[in-house]
């Protein structure tokens, strides 16, 4: 079952990391997506991803959520690394595409554990209105947005609950053939649907209408650390752009 303190939901707990604006969190997010998209820089990948282990212990949530994450791609690393193998593709190449993959998700979690989905839609919905020149009714893009990053967190609580489930009833599953794995992963991703319908029901029991826009009874004053984490998450984005090199040439 979804609750509170399963894995991609938010975690109530006071932290640093918690009481950032969710707007400006939403434009870091933006920015670093920007930054790995661009660069293939050892360097800089590695300097983001050790100051994303920072936010991460600021957070306070615990270790285990975010390794889950980090496990539940094993599979991809190795087809990555077999692929970099066989088209001769040195090993800092491979550590690049890792960490970036580890960067995104990882970032993606930060923002799902440390934001409610209230406010996650409340920064959404303002970072998309600073592009709605057709006064389009984007709250419900938000909503939509918001439930797609919170997706693959929310589709590894639900295989782990079966997975734990099954071995409840003494079936392991290192021990389950292929054809069986693969019914699991499908019925995750069933469960994983039907469990996203009860969220968005869970939000209209609460009056939540994503047809119109959100009043924001919280006040989200922009903090002195929202700006030391902005101006940090800038500066990492120019690092990258000149060390790159392209914009710089023109």
């Amino acid at each position: 079952m979804y609750t509170r303190d399963s894995f991609g939901s938010f975690y109530p707990i006071d932290s640093m990391i918690h009481r950032l604006n969710p707007i400006i969190k939403l434009i870091n997010f933006v920015i670093v997506l920007l930054t790995i998209l661009y660069t293939n820089s050892i360097y800089i990948v590695s300097f983001i991803l050790v100051f994303l282990l920072f936010i991460i212990i600021e957070s306070k949530v615990p270790l285990k959520y975010y390794f889950n994450t980090f496990y539940s791609f094993r599979y991809l690393y190795v087809i990555i690394a077999i692929i970099c193998a066989y088209n001769g593709i040195v090993f800092n190449t491979y550590l690049v595409y890792v960490f970036k993959i580890i960067i995104f998700f990882e970032y993606i979690n930060v923002l799902s554990y440390t934001t409610s989905p209230s406010e996650t839609i409340f920064a959404i919905d303002k970072f998309l209105s600073l592009f709605n020149f057709l006064y389009l009714n984007v709250n419900i893009f938000a909503y939509k947005i918001n439930s797609i990053l919170r997706y693959h967190p929310l589709y590894i609580n639900t295989k782990y609950n079966l997975i734990k489930s099954s071995e409840s009833r003494g079936i392991t599953y290192n021990r389950l053939s292929i054809v069986k794995k693969i019914k699991l992963y499908l019925n995750s991703i069933r469960l994983t649907k039907y469990e996203s319908n009860l969220i968005m029901n869970e939000s209209k029991f609460r009056l939540f209408d994503i047809n119109k826009k959100r009043t924001n009874y919280r006040t989200n004053k922009i903090s002195y650390y929202d700006i030391i984490f902005l101006v940090f998450h800038i500066l990492v984005l120019y690092a990258s752009l000149k060390e790159g090199g392209k914009l710089w040439d023109i």
